[in-house]
């Protein structure tokens, strides 16, 4: 069509369908459960999970990319890396890899500009037991609490953000 412009490569984003507690296997565990989710969904390209362990952040795990960051229905949330992590999305980042709305917390342990939280992480994403505590961030808001919201116990039920690299 001559009238794309054929030089933008669009990043697709998306909540996970399903919750988990923080006893994700680390961040490795949290990246298949995002490729899997967009495997079955029908999505192609890799897809990694937008969470930071306090040794790993997501700005060192995931790709700072140049080019927009969409929902899976095309709605951008981001122009790029740097208006990701800006601290404000420009839409509710709350569909899932099929495109259906999905409320509710999202296991982060990254602050806005894609750092790791460093209070505490649920031994790395790797223990769902009651006594710790790991940042989440909210679905419902497009201010710094899409990322950084609360901090609840590890053995809560959260979904994932998920993000194409």
């Amino acid at each position: 069509d001559a009238g794309m412009d054929a030089g933008v490569v669009e990043r697709r984003v998306f909540v996970t369908s399903t919750t988990q507690n923080a006893g994700l296997g680390g961040v490795d565990g949290a990246d298949s459960i995002c490729a899997a989710q967009a495997s079955t969904a029908g999505l192609t390209g890799e897809f990694k999970a937008w969470l930071s362990t306090i040794d790993s952040p997501a700005a060192d795990r995931l790709a700072q990319s140049s080019d927009p960051y969409v929902l899976v229905d095309g709605t951008r949330i981001a122009d790029d890396w740097d208006d990701l992590t800006d601290g404000t999305l420009a839409v509710i980042l709350n569909l899932d890899a099929t495109g259906e709305p999905r409320g509710g917390d999202v296991w982060t342990g990254t602050l806005t500009n894609g750092l790791s939280y460093l209070d505490s992480d649920c031994d790395g994403f790797t223990s769902g037991a009651s006594a710790g505590s790991a940042l989440c961030g909210s679905t419902q808001t497009i201010n710094a609490g899409w990322t950084a919201s609360q901090v609840p116990r590890c053995d809560t039920p959260l979904r994932l953000y998920c993000f194409e690299q």
